[in-house]
């Protein structure tokens, strides 16, 4: 087999198994800056306050940003994208736990 034919093979299974749908794609764009800054500040946060002070203040901290952010920017609750995102992998995890047996 010609090796343009392997990859090009490989990338289109690649491609069939991540079809999720528009909601959630966009979702999870929307969703992308709030994890990232998430994970910088708490790293951060862990080094000085201690690891459990640092989960409840980062926690309610991302929140309220996230929030400010859906009313101002996308004139929407957050809440919808975190719905949808959790629905999302919640089904995920439920085939994986069990499996067709045919």
């Amino acid at each position: 087999m010609d090796f343009m034919v392997i990859i090009k093979r490989c990338c289109i299974y690649y491609i069939s198994k991540l079809t999720m749908d528009h909601k959630t794609v966009t979702a999870i764009k929307r969703q992308v800056p709030f994890l990232i800054g998430g994970t910088i500040t708490g790293t951060i946060m862990t080094f000085y306050l201690g690891f459990l002070l640092t989960i409840v203040v980062n926690s309610i901290m991302w929140y309220l940003l996230s929030h400010i952010t859906y009313k101002l920017l996308w004139r929407k609750s957050g809440l919808t994208d975190q719905k949808i995102l959790l629905r999302y992998f919640l089904a995920k995890i439920k085939w994986h736990k069990h499996p067709q047996t045919a």
